[in-house]
């Protein structure tokens, strides 16, 4: 594969990450009354748009053309909202996937406090350190109080260290142990408190996003639909993102829009267009848009 054919992945801000963070303030903007379900497999969906998107674009100019009151900010921003949703999924997942568990971790800083407390206790029989500050450990129960030893007990090790040299078995690896595993402890049990919390956030942010996302391809589909009515190739340009594309049988009975059929071999003119996409005149009942055969032709 030459060089020129391959996506340019540089620059300090992942993509995915950098279209979340430009459309956040869009995605707050969205009424609740207006979200949409997640209903469908967003990493699927996100590469199914993905590769979709060269063929979309390559219409751009037949839109603007045909629909000059067509909203091409929106369809221009598609590529945006499929990244902006692969981002936000990816967040939920995060926020979803159980955090290390606290059990295991407080068993191995049970057995590695243990340790610091026998050599700790020897050291200050030697008066080697302070014994006084063996008294302020808080003990063993509770997860904070574990971490905190671990921290505390680490802390007066490290300061005589210079002055040990060969009088404790212990090592400076160990050391770094307990203070990793009281980090690590602290950090889950704080998550463990706040995972509600972060969770619903980042599942009302995806379904922002996915709500923008599944919008603005509906209405691509819509476009495609219509522009491409006696082609009918909707689905090799936009593919339907429920697994079922909204093809016509050669049995189909379905006329196109009257405005369409009118003109079977040109392209539909701006009033035509406006009056189709508006009124659906001449289409099959509406199964509910962004559904499996949903109607092309009304709009939000």
């Amino acid at each position: 594969m030459s060089q020129s054919n391959v996506t340019d992945v540089s620059g300090p801000v992942p993509r995915f990450r950098d279209a979340y963070q430009t459309l956040l303030e869009e995605m707050r903007a969205v009424p609740a009354d207006k979200l949409t379900i997640v209903n469908l497999d967003i990493p699927t969906a996100v590469t199914t748009v993905l590769g979709a998107l060269p063929q979309i674009r390559a219409i751009r100019a037949q839109v603007v053309a045909t629909m000059p009151q067509f909203d091409i900010a929106r369809f221009d921003k598609l590529d945006a909202y499929t990244l902006a949703v692969g981002y936000a999924n990816s967040l939920y997942l995060a926020a979803s996937q159980p955090s290390e568990s606290i059990e295991a971790l407080a068993e191995a800083g049970g057995t590695m406090r243990d340790l610091l407390v026998a050599e700790a206790t020897t050291l200050a029989q030697r008066r080697l350190i302070d014994g006084q500050r063996l008294k302020q450990l808080k003990g063993a129960n509770g997860y904070r109080n574990l971490a905190v030893d671990l921290f505390t007990l680490a802390a007066m090790v490290r300061d005589v260290w210079p002055t040990l040299g060969g009088k404790t078995t212990l090592q400076l690896t160990e050391l770094d142990q307990a203070e990793t595993l009281a980090d690590k402890l602290l950090t889950a049990v704080g998550q463990r408190e706040q995972g509600p919390a972060v969770i619903a956030t980042s599942a009302e942010n995806r379904q922002r996003a996915f709500t923008l996302f599944i919008s603005a391809y509906d209405n691509v589909r819509r476009v495609v639909t219509f522009l491409r009515w006696h082609e009918d190739d909707v689905d090799e340009i936009a593919p339907s993102l429920y697994g079922k594309g909204t093809r016509r049988k050669s049995h189909d009975t379905v006329s196109p829009p009257p405005a369409v059929a009118a003109k079977p071999a040109t392209s539909p003119s701006a009033d035509e267009v406006q009056a189709a996409i508006s009124t659906g005149n001449g289409k099959p009942a509406p199964v509910g848009v962004g559904l499996p055969d949903s109607e092309p032709f009304i709009g939000r």
